[in-house]
């Protein structure tokens, strides 16, 4: 029998074996009940209840035994679902999550915020710091989650990595700039061109830096920050410089003062939610890496 049958046996006894104001209870006809016993004591082969002139009576001795199982069976369950419902309010504690700046914005605007807000008892620290220092303080244990860029240059035997999102790099300017007339860009459009790009503290500034090698171009770099909106803007007051941010920017903020255009054979930029492995995570850690996937996917 599944949970449901056992609801059905227990209710009969329960009922004084009387499948009339049983089937009543349940909300089901008295013949699906009764096939329902049949079946169930055919394919076992045991009788649980015992008859007279085919009328159920009582229970067997086997029949008394499931019983008593059976009401500690759906106890069992009952407690168990109450449990589940409860574990959130069940959570106390604090959690520390490293975040990008720019991945803050553009990833996370709705879903931390929803995720803090609806659970009060959890104490909740953000470091916004750039993927590239929050990869040490991740193999320091100074976080409990580390947001990071693929391929974040960690053994996978030593961290879990789960992808939250993918786009790629991509280059923004004034509408003014000369080359905003283009389309799409090439890695040689950038050489010597004047550019604001993040500092050294992010993933971003290491992988342009792959790429400035690997294509021979050597952009004419004005300024470096942390700021990604610090950038974006300095764009629009010099008109002939740029700079290079992930394309999901121009979807979320989009605007007439700068021009977003896509690289061929760009950086992809794939945002990863990570932590070390460990032979037994917290409740808080488990909650809150099951809760930000589930968004995520969702």
């Amino acid at each position: 029998m599944d949970i449901r049958h056992l609801r059905y046996f227990i209710a009969i006894v329960d009922n004084n074996f009387n499948l009339s104001r049983t089937s009543q209870h349940l909300y089901i006809s008295q013949p699906a009940l009764s096939m329902m016993i049949n079946e169930f004591e055919k394919r076992e082969n045991i009788p649980l209840f015992k008859r007279t002139q085919g009328k159920i009576v009582g229970l067997t001795y086997v029949g008394e035994n499931y019983y008593r199982d059976a009401k500690d069976i759906v106890e069992k369950y009952n407690e168990m679902n109450q449990n589940l419902h409860k574990i959130t309010n069940q959570i106390t504690g604090n959690i520390t999550i490293g975040i990008p700046p720019l991945v803050l914005s553009v990833v996370f605007s709705e879903i931390m915020p929803y995720l803090i807000l609806e659970n009060p008892t959890i104490n909740f620290s953000i470091k916004e710091q750039g993927a590239y220092v929050l990869k040490k303080e991740l193999l320091l244990e100074n976080i409990d989650l580390a947001v990071l860029l693929y391929p974040e240059g960690i053994s996978k035997n030593i961290i879990d990595s789960f992808e939250i999102s993918r786009s790629e790099l991509s280059v923004f300017f004034s509408p003014e700039h000369h080359l905003a007339q283009k389309e799409i860009l090439t890695w040689q459009d950038l050489h010597n061109e004047k550019m604001a790009i993040f500092d050294k503290t992010f993933m971003i500034y290491h992988q342009l830096s792959e790429h400035f090698k690997r294509y021979n171009i050597y952009p004419n770099i004005i300024l470096e920050s942390s700021s990604w909106d610090f950038l974006l803007n300095s764009t629009k007051i010099n008109k002939a410089l740029l700079t290079i941010l992930p394309f999901p920017i121009s979807e979320l903020y989009p605007a007439t003062d700068y021009v977003c255009r896509k690289i061929k054979d760009p950086v992809p930029w794939r945002v990863t939610l990570c932590r070390l492995r460990k032979n037994n995570y917290s409740n808080i850690e488990n909650y809150i890496l099951d809760s930000l996937l589930k968004a995520f996917k969702s």
